[in-house]
């Protein structure tokens, strides 16, 4: 189902970038939010159907276009991923965050995600939520992890977990890049 996710989020971002559109441009036409469609985009949220429809609607395409290849894949009883078969993805407009996405899967009805995410010194990005519980493991470097306006900071071996419904953001002030594991636990929609 994550896989999925992404498939779709892709294709939204993809198609709006294809026509030029900002996403605010989009949330005018489709009188959604531009957070929604962000975290849509972003694989943060999964939408509803009505919601898919106002999207395709306002990007001129059929929804079966932005819903091609999903559930196509075949489950396996188990997964191994070599380093470099790592694939890359992108999030949220940032400045030196490196995703790399280890699983994406539906699992027993949980929807879970596993990434190892690079966070270059002096990196940006936005404060986000995600509808989903979040867990953080430092596998190397240092950083502040801000969980709304409080900050908690992470060195190599700490483990946080939190709701993703809180504004979060990890900010490296280190002059090395930090690695850690973030796994995603989404709540079913």
């Amino acid at each position: 189902m994550r896989k999925d996710l992404v498939k779709l989020g892709s294709a939204i971002k993809s198609s709006r970038k294809e026509q030029g559109l900002t996403l605010k441009e989009l949330s005018e036409k489709t009188e959604l939010t531009a957070g929604l469609l962000s975290k849509i985009e972003n694989f943060r949220t999964i939408p509803s159907l009505p919601v898919l429809v106002k999207i395709a609607t306002a990007l001129n395409v059929q929804p079966s276009k932005l819903l091609e290849g999903i559930g196509e894949d075949h489950p396996q009883k188990w997964l191994r991923v070599k380093k470099e078969e790592r694939s890359v993805v992108e999030r949220e407009d940032n400045t030196g965050f490196i995703y790399e996405t280890l699983l994406d899967t539906d699992c027993a009805g949980i929807n879970l995600q596993a990434m190892v995410v690079t966070i270059q010194p002096e990196s940006n990005r936005e404060r986000v939520t995600t509808e989903g519980d979040q867990f953080i493991l430092m596998l190397k470097g240092a950083i502040d992890f801000w969980l709304d306006n409080e900050k908690v900071v992470l060195s190599e071996g700490d483990f946080l977990f939190f709701d993703g419904n809180i504004e979060h953001v990890p900010q490296n002030s280190t002059n090395k890049p930090a690695v850690l594991l973030a796994v995603y636990l989404l709540k079913a929609a």
